[in-house]
């Protein structure tokens, strides 16, 4: 895994005879992920705004799934709650078991 300090990371793709190998620079990379990143951004704000909840009352933000390991995407979170307040786990599997959860539920109430 690599470093999320790290600045640049080796791209590498291979299937079916097609072999693709690039430096890819975190700089790059964020560039590339500039509208992701805005769309995030104004998700919160639209999320925020329609609960009627301020910032300062959000005790902790618990990131996950495998975008949550993008520095971008954290600093988001940290610049408007403050990185005190984020937190981060299971970041490759929580999501997957949260929709077993959900279907497991979702079976019971269909037997229930």
């Amino acid at each position: 895994m690599r470093s999320p300090q790290q600045e640049h990371a080796e791209f590498s793709f291979n299937d079916h005879g097609f072999h693709l190998q690039a430096a890819v620079t975190r700089a790059d990379f964020e560039s590339w992920i500039q509208p992701d990143l805005a769309a995030i951004e104004q998700a919160i704000a639209e999320v925020m705004t329609s609960s009627g909840v301020d910032d300062a009352s959000v005790d902790r933000i618990f990131l996950t799934g495998g975008s949550s390991l993008v520095p971008a995407v954290r600093r988001i979170f940290e610049r408007r709650f403050g990185p005190d307040r984020v937190r981060t786990g299971n970041e490759f599997t929580s999501v997957a078991s949260g929709l077993a959860l959900r279907a497991r539920a979702s079976q019971r109430a269909l037997i229930a």
